[in-house]
């Protein structure tokens, strides 16, 4: 894995936006690139191409900023981060076991996935519904979740009122036949700041959802509307 590089979109700390973290400073370290394009993405990342960096300089930036901004949570985010594996191995081997490291992923790729999963802390998880992805990724979803489910993991769905209410159900039951302990964000689309839903179509959803999981929440994209990276 020497001189390993990878396309780095940016790397800076802010405020997690997102599910169980939310409110948390966190280092994020943004890959360019995604296996996925879905309609809904305005994620630069995931079509741009970002900056070629090595680990010893990645490792550098991270450093200085754990240290200037007293944060011991790595995120690896994107783009999809899994298509950057070595790279993410040898960054955490490189940094150590001082930080605890999640990674943010569209979560089909499971096969990466294995390749990584004992050095991760923390696996933030979205469910892709065949309306917004352009495929059915229903197995792979299900064998990535089995992957994740002795780490702290949470699932996220992006859901708008196109979606099918018969996927809703499926992902539902995904998660549900994993552990119906594991956190469930629904969270509504959100493009150029503007948060897209229908409450109560909101509130049907999250009726299905917590009569079989016992954790569900509704949670926009805070970093979108308080307009943060």
């Amino acid at each position: 894995m020497k001189n390993l590089k990878a396309p780095v979109y940016d790397m800076f700390s802010s405020y997690q936006g997102e599910g169980l973290f939310v409110g948390q400073k966190q280092i994020f370290l943004r890959f360019s690139g995604c296996n996925l394009s879905c309609s809904y993405c305005d994620e630069n990342a995931s079509r741009e191409k970002g900056n070629i960096k090595d680990v010893s300089e990645t490792v550098t930036k991270i450093t200085k900023l754990s240290i200037k901004d007293h944060i011991n949570v790595i995120s690896f985010t994107g783009g999809e981060p899994l298509l950057y594996t070595d790279f993410i191995k040898k960054v955490i081997k490189d940094l150590g076991r001082d930080f605890n490291y999640l990674i943010e992923t569209n979560g089909i790729l499971y096969n990466n996935l294995k390749e990584l999963i004992d050095l991760i802390d923390i696996v933030s998880m979205d469910i892709k519904f065949p309306q917004y992805s352009g495929k059915e990724l229903w197995e792979e979803h299900s064998k990535f979740l089995r992957i994740s489910k002795n780490k702290n993991v949470y699932v996220k769905v992006v859901a708008g009122s196109e979606i099918k209410i018969s996927d809703f159900k499926k992902a539902v039951t995904i998660v549900s036949s994993i552990s119906s302990q594991i956190p469930f964000y629904i969270q509504p689309v959100t493009l150029n700041g503007n948060v897209l839903f229908d409450m109560d179509f909101i509130d049907k959803l999250y009726s299905i959802a917590s009569s079989e999981l016992g954790d569900v929440r509704f949670l926009p994209q805070i970093h979108k509307i308080i307009k943060i990276k």
